[in-house]
């Protein structure tokens, strides 16, 4: 079954004692926090963390007007889905030096010519959120709902330190979703074996 933005504020408002809503526009206190807080608390707790289920790549485009002085090409930054954060700009695997300006990228040497690749973080829809962040997430728009619904500076803090906890094992969880590296031991072996002297 889909999780929803409702689902994800619905739960997080139960957690405090309110009453769940049924949409953003049922009229209630709680949906009118909540319609005006979740989003911008989505793309604040996203950006916490490279987030593999978040991550995404993409070529970039390059535009035919050039920057006014310091760099020689500028690319567009994808709009959909749009860029949240940026973690690398690359040409052949290579990370290459750059600068955001609005929604382009300034780079030089690297034109036409070039591949130039993005990997970024961008707004995943909520049926990508895995269980350990939604849980994150949920405690995080509780601590902002005990305190514009409940009023109650000590569910605040109670809350938003659950909130961090779970953010730290959601980035355990999630930093663990990758191929375990392994020691390359021949490099030592090489080296032993180039210094070793026979007596």
């Amino acid at each position: 079954m889909a999780t929803t933005k409702v689902d994800i504020c619905a739960r997080a408002l139960v957690m405090i004692g309110a009453s769940p809503i049924s949409s953003f526009s049922d009229g209630s206190t709680e949906a009118l926090v909540a319609s005006n807080v979740y989003e911008d608390i989505v793309q604040s707790s996203l950006t916490r963390h490279r987030w593999k289920f978040a991550t995404n790549q993409k070529q970039m485009s390059l535009l035919a007007a050039t920057p006014e002085a310091r760099y020689e090409h500028a690319y567009q930054l994808p709009a959909n889905p749009g860029v949240l954060q940026i973690i690398t700009v690359t040409v052949n695997d290579f990370v290459i030096p750059y600068t955001r300006y609005k929604d382009m990228i300034f780079v030089n040497t690297y034109g036409s010519g070039h591949k130039v690749i993005l990997d970024y973080i961008f707004r995943v829809d909520e049926d990508f959120f895995p269980a350990h962040f939604r849980l994150a997430l949920e405690y995080e728009l509780a601590s902002v709902f005990a305190g514009s619904v409940a009023r109650d500076a000590g569910m605040i803090r109670e809350f938003k330190q659950m909130a961090d906890r779970q953010f730290l094992i959601s980035k355990n969880i999630d930093s663990s979703e990758i191929t375990t590296k392994q020691l390359d031991v021949n490099r030592y072996i090489n080296l032993r074996n180039s210094t070793r002297t026979d007596v």
